[in-house]
């Protein structure tokens, strides 16, 4: 009885003060709004925005996030929710993703539940523009979770204020806000991040690496090309088979020869990743070994070889393809049939490979790895 006396006053005390949380960001936001707009500004505050700035406040997170996205569904007309919602990016109560759904929330498919911090950052950054200067300083001020937040919002913005401070987050002492830095970059396009982001190919967290090769994969520049090639020798496999995609997409002759010694390397992802590489580079020298990993004990380094070889083979590869029909792996039979069938089309001897399967053209682009 005693035990459960103690658990039921701890549940109490949990409960009010996750009350008291949110009740006090929405009195610091309130505050704010009334330091930074006048009379006459809060006054033409729309009702609705104001009864979501209100259930910012609630004890209840789903509440929290369901007014976040609601805010920011409404756009710039919500700027008048912005410190409340800065204030709401230090929420770190963990929701299921489909929480607002009905709001059109953004998802990352790798994650089933995110924060109320997140879903306010997405907000914020559909408000757009408004909000940047404030995520600014909130990147100066916050707390690590602020951060990270509030960094993820600013690549979601895209404005071209933010590209220096998330320069100046790839230093951060935290890594999660050093790693969504580096993907928040990478949806810039900004050259100013490039030379950053290879720095940051150095960093002691592997995730931030990861990110960051990923990161100059989307730039369109050759400075980073030696230093991802460098990349595929790292000690850690994520950041090696990032920096095969990042290679993949660059139209660069140099990454030829290393991304066919990365068919060899030990992690099967890496192998998979640098044939996939190989079939966007189009370059005589990736035939044979790309013929070779038609071999690779792994099957989606195999059907991954033989997309590769539909793209960019000759003569020589109809053979091995033909034998790779018979493969164990019915991926890695439809990746050769579909190879064949398109050799076929590039040669002017175009006769379809009889296959009752449906054949899909299986192009290994990673989403971010954040």
């Amino acid at each position: 009885m005693k035990r459960h006396s103690i658990a039921a006053a701890a549940l109490i005390l949990c409960c009010f003060g996750a009350t008291l949380y949110a009740r006090q960001i929405w009195h610091l936001s309130l505050n704010e709004t009334n330091r930074t707009n006048d009379p006459q500004e809060n006054a033409q505050v729309q009702p609705d925005v104001k009864e979501k700035i209100q259930v910012l406040g609630s004890g209840n997170a789903v509440e929290r996030a369901s007014a976040a996205c609601a805010l920011g569904e409404m756009g710039a007309r919500a700027s008048a929710a912005i410190p409340a919602l800065i204030n709401l990016l230090a929420d770190a109560t963990q929701l299921d993703q489909d929480v607002c759904d009905r709001h059109g929330s953004w998802k990352d498919k790798e994650k089933s539940r995110t924060s109320v911090g997140e879903f306010a950052a997405v907000a914020l950054s559909k408000i757009g523009k408004p909000a940047v200067e404030p995520l600014i300083a909130a990147l100066k001020n916050g707390e690590a979770v602020t951060r990270t937040n509030a960094t993820f919002a600013l690549g979601l913005v895209r404005d071209e204020r933010g590209v220096e401070s998330l320069i100046a987050a790839l230093t951060d002492t935290e890594f999660k806000v050093r790693r969504q830095a580096a993907w928040s970059l990478g949806l810039q396009r900004d050259q100013r991040a490039v030379e950053p982001l290879i720095v940051a190919l150095r960093d002691t967290d592997a995730d931030v690496r990861s990110q960051a090769a990923w990161a100059l994969g989307l730039e369109g520049d050759s400075r980073s090309v030696m230093p991802l090639v460098a990349a595929l020798r790292d000690e850690n496999e994520k950041v090696q088979s990032q920096a095969a995609w990042a290679l993949g997409l660059k139209g660069d002759e140099r990454a030829v020869e290393p991304l066919t010694l990365a068919l060899q390397a030990s992690g099967e992802h890496v192998r998979s990743q640098a044939a996939w590489a190989l079939g966007l580079k189009g370059d005589e020298r990736a035939v044979e070994p790309l013929i070779a990993a038609l071999k690779d004990s792994n099957a989606e380094v195999r059907a991954q070889a033989a997309w590769a070889l539909g793209l960019k083979g000759n003569d020589s590869a109809v053979e091995p393809l033909k034998a790779a029909l018979n493969d164990a792996d019915e991926h890695v039979r439809k990746q050769a049939a579909w190879a064949l069938d398109l050799r076929g089309l590039k040669s002017g001897r175009h006769q379809r490979v009889k296959t009752d399967m449906n054949i899909n053209v299986n192009v290994n682009v990673n989403p971010k790895v954040n």
